[in-house]
């Protein structure tokens, strides 16, 4: 089934709601809150809700929209499936809307609809979290940091495993490994993610890919270039510099733009890499951070203050070279501080699409540098037999 997706526009003259996927259960119910919510900002506007895009409505949802109907919104309806809708909804043929409405798009949350979204909440944010509360929940605890390495020492155990049997995540589904060898960037919460622990949340997405005609050697030498990452990982990764560097362990240190939750700051971190070869053709790399410390206009924060909304990241890799390419998994990691329950309606939705959206444009860059590393070694192969080429026709 579809998860509802939808989008709030607060235009000069028109407030709208876009929605798409799934209206039923308990998702009539978080939309409904929504609506409500925003509803302080209507302020005599024209009021739209987008129809366009729903594939189901059960009856809950039907009544909704029925009550927002009959309460002046109009329904736009850009499809026959959509206009049947809308006229069994409202028991009238389905016509031309107010040209204030503008034009239908797909759904889809972004920066914008987000701020919207919580400057809306804001006061009721205020109102459901004393001061005092909410600004002592930005310390990174204790126990919330030994639940973090536990977390990550169970991970790193499930590597173990992995790297003494079926080596890969894609490995585990024909349909994965068919979608991925042919090219598609694959990514997906772990488990139930996030998961709850004292004071916080751990988050584990994964995600695949193939990189034809690469080698890992290529793939590792990418991944090991950190004084290039502000070009191989750009506009995210700001600056970033290998600390010291061994056979088999890095540190390194990134300053990156933080994106989670749209905060308006970066993130100076400090990194630890291990790699581990398995055999010729299978390498493994745990990367982990030491230290997180926000970088605002205010100054750089001590490690584990700030915002929390990033309080410590950790990546598990895999390195599988076979068909004539290289397939890459990554498993990312992240600690957070909680999200209050009243906004779990509004902020899940995002912070998984922002996980889902960074770890697929990472992965795509990681590609993207490979490959061009893969080509400029041909082109020097070339160059090089062409120089003994014309050397031996001189002789």
């Amino acid at each position: 089934m579809s998860e509802l997706l939808f989008y709030m526009h607060d235009g000069p003259k028109t407030f709208r709601f876009e929605l798409s996927g799934n209206l039923s259960g308990g998702e009539v119910s978080k939309l409904d809150q929504a609506w409500r919510t925003a509803s302080s900002t209507f302020d005599g506007k024209v009021l739209a809700v987008d129809i366009t895009f729903l594939k189901d409505v059960d009856e809950k949802g039907r009544r909704l929209l029925a009550r927002w109907s009959s309460a002046g919104a109009h329904l736009v309806a850009n499809s026959e499936a959509s206009r049947t809708l809308a006229e069994s909804i409202t028991g009238r043929p389905y016509a031309p809307q107010d040209p204030a409405v503008g034009p239908t798009f797909e759904p889809r949350f972004t920066a914008a609809a987000f701020r919207t979204m919580v400057a809306m909440l804001l006061f009721t944010t205020i109102l459901l979290f004393p001061a005092k509360a909410w600004a002592g929940s930005y310390q990174l605890k204790p126990e919330t940091l030994e639940a973090w390495q536990q977390h990550l020492a169970a991970a790193n155990a499930n590597m173990q495993v992995r790297a003494h049997g079926q080596f890969l995540w894609v490995d585990e589904s024909e349909n994965r490994l068919t979608r991925v060898r042919a090219g598609e960037v694959l990514v997906s919460p772990m488990e139930h993610t996030p998961r709850a622990v004292p004071a916080g949340l751990v988050h584990h997405w994964i995600g695949a890919e193939f990189i034809p005609g690469a080698r890992v050697d290529d793939v590792i030498a990418v991944i090991r270039n950190y004084n290039r990452y502000s070009e191989f990982y750009k506009p995210s990764v700001i600056e970033a510099k290998a600390l010291s560097q061994k056979t088999a362990e890095d540190r390194f240190y990134v300053i990156m733009f933080n994106k989670a939750m749209f905060m308006n700051h970066a993130l100076d971190s400090e990194y630890q890499s291990h790699f581990v070869r398995v055999d010729d053709s299978k390498w493994y790399s745990v990367s982990t951070n030491t230290r997180v410390q926000e970088v605002a206009a205010e100054g750089r924060m001590p490690d584990g203050e700030g915002s929390g909304y990033i309080w410590r990241l950790c990546t598990i890799s895999r390195y599988e070279e076979r068909d004539h390419g290289v397939y890459v998994e990554t498993e990312a990691f992240a600690l957070s501080r909680p999200i209050p329950a009243a906004l779990h309606w509004v902020v899940d939705p995002v912070v998984r699409k922002v996980s889902r959206s960074s770890l697929s444009t990472s992965l795509e860059q990681t590609r993207d540098a490979t490959e061009s590393l893969v080509k400029s070694e041909a082109a020097l192969a070339a160059l090089g037999r062409s120089r003994v080429k014309r050397a031996s026709a001189n002789e």
